[in-house]
């Protein structure tokens, strides 16, 4: 029984890595976000867009960071 409950935490981990994309830091000048490979950079650029224009600036990709599938950063500028 126990060894059942081991094996699905980390699936459950797993599953809740793909809950879709989140703003991990963001300052005046810049926003990151992380995603998943189900979300893609369109969905982390849409949001880093929303918070550039909650400061009357434009979201411009810096660059990204793949650590898995399910680990992605889209670093962003605010312009």
């Amino acid at each position: 029984m126990w060894f059942r409950v081991l094996l699905l935490v980390p699936l459950v981990l797993e599953m809740a890595a793909c809950s879709g994309a989140a703003v991990v830091e963001s300052s005046a000048t810049a926003v990151t976000v992380r995603y998943g490979s189900l979300d893609g950079i369109d969905v982390a650029t849409q949001l880093a867009q929303r918070v550039c224009e909650a400061r009357q600036k434009t979201a411009r990709l810096r660059n990204t960071s793949n650590f898995g599938l399910n680990d992605r950063y889209a670093h962003f500028d605010c312009l």
